[in-house]
């Protein structure tokens, strides 16, 4: 009798048969929009469980919750109880669950807070207030785009290289800024990313846990992820060499 993975396997074409069926190593999929690139990824991480990795060990990113509960909702279709242990998670929730796992490395408690946008620019207006830049012209929220930028391409506030004409003023103000989110045990969402690799590179051991943990990585709309997201899952990924990413240049959110 035909299993539902069976059945899917005999309705994926070549191409898609051929993506499936590489199971180790580096492979990039690209396709475009409607073409079945999630339906191959999530038949993969189903055929990888049958050929004996174990659920826990594999680990599936992608950029929205709803994409990731559609992914675990298909698998859970193919193989009935046998993925739940599957991480199947968007790049932040998987990096908030690490960082709540080790936080005490980073002088954080498990329990801290994660800022959203509003708390961010009162955070910021403190900032600003504490440093005399409380001027109209200098919103919040460009100082908090700056930030954002710096922490996304990895750089910590003494390595960070503003743009004219507030070098000085910019990079005082990440300054302040970190130091005050550290002394309220809180997080912006761009230190989900930041944090995780600050953990991941200043903590070999917590590297090598997770690194032991998961053998098999699989994204999903690679073409969104941007340099912090690159070097998080390059470096998860490279003891195993297991990594696989599906995407379409063609719709990527950084070419608008």
């Amino acid at each position: 009798m035909s299993t539902p993975l069976a059945a899917a396997m005999a309705g994926l074409n070549p191409r898609q048969r051929e993506a499936v069926g590489i199971l180790t190593g580096p492979l990039l999929i690209v396709a475009g929009a409607g073409s079945g690139k999630t339906k191959t990824l999530t038949v993969r991480i189903a055929h990888l469980i049958e050929t004996g990795v174990p659920a826990s060990a594999i680990l599936g990113v992608t950029f929205t919750n709803k994409a990731a509960g559609e992914m675990r909702e298909r698998l859970e279709a193919l193989l009935p109880g046998r993925g739940r242990q599957v991480m199947l998670a968007t790049f932040h929730s998987f990096c908030a669950g690490v960082l709540r796992r080790f936080a005490g490395k980073l002088n954080f408690t498990n329990g801290f807070a994660i800022y959203d946008a509003d708390d961010q620019e009162r955070l910021m207006k403190q900032v600003q207030e504490e440093l005399g830049l409380k001027d109209k012209a200098l919103k919040p929220s460009a100082f908090l785009n700056l930030i954002s930028q710096a922490k996304n391409d990895l750089l910590k506030p003494d390595e960070y290289q503003p743009p004219p004409p507030l070098q000085d003023e910019a990079r005082a103000v990440y300054r302040r800024y970190q130091e005050k989110l550290a002394a309220n045990d809180a997080m912006d969402f761009d230190d989900l990313l930041f944090n995780t690799w600050r953990l991941l590179s200043e903590h070999p051991d917590v590297l090598d846990r997770l690194q032991g943990q998961y053998r098999q990585f699989l994204v999903d709309e690679y073409q969104d992820t941007n340099y912090a997201q690159y070097k998080l899952i390059s470096i998860l990924s490279q003891k195993s060499g297991n990594l696989c990413v599906v995407g379409d240049e063609d719709q990527s959110i950084y070419g608008w």
